[in-house]
């Protein structure tokens, strides 16, 4: 029997994602229908197609003898390396797959500059810990289930030394009165503290009572965070049509419609995948324009490399428009132009 890891390849999607699907029905197999839906909406096939396109996309398939029997989902964002899944398929495991599959996704996260790989596990999970472990991955945080919903293990394998420029990441979120960006604000940060992180949040507002603009300013580090304020994000998001000039950013994800569809050749640096018409997806998508934000919220999180899959959003969010706001959120997160 031969064994050899490929990249992922529009003709074997289907058959990878019905593994995955399996993977998912054992592992959470005492978990009600709807939790393992949660799981398996985030890899549509069509939308994993779409995927395979990104530079920052590391989906490997193992074949034994030519037949798909492992699988690794992993990413890339801001030189991190996120393993979101991992999966051998039943009657083909003890061979060393596993290993395999995990030791290719670290050659190719050191080849594109990544300083470090990230995963999550559960407790319950003996032998994928040991896996882990055993390829450097070292426990950096246990995670309460009253956080997520369900206990979960942060683990992290160090490939060189944190740039300063990575050792803290700072965010700042701007628009209207109106578009929910001291809700986005508050969730955002309510997140990353319980994923471990030091955070700080300020919430700016314009003398208008109505209508005015707001911002928000967020700083997150793994360290004691010094100086809470700061003069240019790392990341930032204009949803304002008229962007506040004021938002410094290395970074910007902007509405579309501020720039008429058409660069403005203004001081923003914003890529034009990242000129998204968040206002016209929310009433296609989702029939109004209220979730605009949760939308965003979606992009935002997987631009700073943030896991969904570990989040439990009904400890965000109230019990109203849940199951919206959490589809808005996913929506933005896999979004593609």
């Amino acid at each position: 029997m031969t064994f050899a890891i490929e990249s992922l390849k529009e003709s074997d999607v289907e058959t990878a994602v019905n593994l995955f699907h399996r993977m998912v029905d054992e592992l959470y197999a005492a978990s009600l229908e709807a939790e393992r839906l949660h799981f398996k909406d985030i890899y549509p096939v069509e939308e994993v197609k779409k995927r395979l396109s990104s530079k920052d996309c590391i989906y490997l398939i193992g074949k034994e003898d030519g037949k798909i029997v492992g699988f690794i989902f992993a990413w890339v964002s801001e030189r991190v390396g996120n393993i979101y899944w991992l999966g051998v398929e039943e009657g083909h495991r003890e061979k060393g797959y596993g290993s395999k599959l995990l030791e290719e996704t670290m050659k190719i996260f050191r080849d594109r500059g990544c300083y470090e790989a990230k995963l999550f596990t559960y407790p319950s999970e003996k032998v994928a810990y040991h896996l882990f472990q055993k390829h450097g991955f070292k426990e950096t945080a246990f995670i309460d289930r009253r956080f997520f919903g369900v206990s979960i293990i942060l683990m992290v394998r160090k490939i060189t030394p944190i740039p300063e420029e990575h050792r803290s990441k700072k965010i700042v979120l701007a628009g209207e009165a109106g578009q929910g960006i001291k809700l986005m604000a508050h969730v955002l940060a309510d997140i990353l503290a319980k994923l471990g992180k030091e955070v700080s949040l300020n919430l700016i507002y314009d003398a208008t009572v109505r209508g005015g603009n707001i911002r928000a300013e967020i700083v997150y580090s793994d360290d004691p965070i010094d100086v809470p304020f700061f003069e240019e994000a790392d990341i930032g998001l204009q949803l304002a049509k008229t962007p506040d000039p004021s938002v410094r950013a290395k970074h910007v994800l902007i509405e579309s419609s501020a720039c008429d569809a058409e660069c403005q050749k203004c001081e923003l640096r914003c890529p034009a995948s990242d000129r998204i018409p968040f206002e016209k997806l929310a009433t296609e998508q989702f029939n109004s324009p209220i979730f605009v934000n949760m939308i965003a919220l979606g992009r935002l999180l997987s631009k700073i490399g943030i896991n969904i899959e570990t989040v439990n959003f009904a400890s965000e969010f109230p019990s109203q428009f849940l199951d919206e706001n959490i589809k808005a959120i996913r929506y933005g997160y896999t979004y593609q132009d």
